[in-house]
């Protein structure tokens, strides 16, 4: 453990904090996981979970925050470091950084245009995945691709040493007068996976071509992963079919389509799936929405829960059998389907269950309820 504490913590102020070997009860836990799912509000790593956040008038970039005490520390081994620069690691490894076997991996990406000599313009994607050590703090490249640049403020998926990703190749349009232009909605959105041992580069192809018929989608197609469940990844895409007035716009249709994607851990195939739109999978739970009729579905093996809802629901989880809904601020206990509000902490997102207590966050705040107090709000 001190080998992983030497470069989460070398700089706080609170030694010896954050992975103690400390016995612990945890459900919906990643703790020396084979699998585990990552977005911007579940990074969970030991007794902690790493957030994320690029807003300059607050704290600024990674920081592990650990749920024995709930104090929190910039992923940041420099003892002089400042943490309000763009030298400081916590900046460095961006958004979503995963942590692997004493590692911190982390993407970056640059998009430009090359003048050619020809006097023609080529628009070009330099991406990396690189990592720094927990151990020495020295930072290295694990491997370089450019038909791509990856999502990194969606979801990955890591299975053992491979980590799933999607990516757009940016959409480049050249106009009339040579001039390239680009943007991370629309253009082919890809799967892609990287082995973070031996760093060999994956790319499966475009994720859904069925939407070229519509004018809309090249400015508005988008794919991201919610998470793996019975072995699948589940991708959720989407795009724009239609341009619809505001004043016409209704909480079952807004213009866009949502399909649903499974991605095969076994066999490498990707294949539409008949599930509804993935909000989440996070290994025993399915959390699927359906636009069509405003359904909010969880699906566990042979069990299945619906509740209807009065808006379109974008995040939710299920954490120690009780659904939470954050669009509407509710959460549901799936033994008896007995509906709660969350109360004064409607703006979080409850992320796991640990030691007792049901883990919320909501920025870089982070608050802990037990059983009792989360069925008093």
């Amino acid at each position: 453990m001190k080998k992983k504490f030497k470069m989460l913590a070398a700089i706080a102020i609170i030694p010896f904090l954050l992975f103690s070997c400390n016995e612990k009860q945890e459900v919906n836990s990643l703790e020396a996981a084979e699998q585990q799912y990552i977005n911007l509000w579940h990074n969970i790593y030991e007794s902690g979970q790493i957030y994320c956040s690029n807003d300059t008038t607050n704290q600024v970039g990674a920081r592990y925050t650990e749920f024995e005490t709930l104090e929190s520390v910039p992923l940041c081994a420099n003892p002089n470091c400042s943490h309000n620069t763009s030298e400081c690691t916590a900046q460095i490894v961006g958004t979503n950084p995963i942590i692997y076997n004493d590692y911190v991996y982390y993407f970056v990406s640059e998009q430009d245009v090359n003048e050619l000599s020809s006097g023609e313009r080529e628009f070009y994607i330099n991406s990396e995945l690189r990592r720094v050590s927990m151990e020495t703090s020295e930072f290295e490249t694990v491997v370089e691709f450019h038909d791509c640049v990856p999502d990194t403020e969606g979801g990955y998926f890591r299975d053992g040493n491979i980590i799933y990703f999607t990516g757009t190749d940016m959409n480049p349009q050249t106009d009339a007068y040579g001039a390239i232009y680009i943007s991370n909605i629309g253009g082919k959105q890809f799967l892609c996976s990287i082995d973070l041992e031996n760093g060999t580069y994956v790319n499966y192809g475009s994720i859904y071509d069925g939407d070229e018929m519509y004018e809309t989608a090249l400015s508005s197609r988008y794919a991201t992963i919610r998470g793996a469940y019975d072995e699948k990844i589940y991708i959720f895409y989407s795009f724009l079919e239609e341009e619809i007035p505001d004043e016409e716009v209704t909480p079952e249709y807004n213009g866009f389509a949502y399909l649903t994607f499974e991605f095969d851990l076994a066999s490498k195939t990707l294949s539409e799936s008949e599930l509804p739109s993935p909000i989440i999978a996070d290994l025993d739970y399915y959390v699927g929405f359906y636009k069509e009729n405003l359904k909010l579905i969880v699906i566990e093996g042979e069990n299945r829960y619906e509740v209807e809802c009065s808006e379109e629901v974008y995040t939710a989880s299920v954490v120690n059998n009780k659904l939470f809904n954050k669009s509407e601020q509710k959460w549901y206990d799936l033994s008896d389907m007995s509906e709660h509000s969350m109360g004064e902490y409607s703006d979080y997102i409850v992320t796991t269950y640990y030691d007792g207590c049901y883990i919320l966050i909501n920025g870089y705040k982070t608050v802990k309820l037990t059983e009792e107090e989360l069925l008093a709000l």
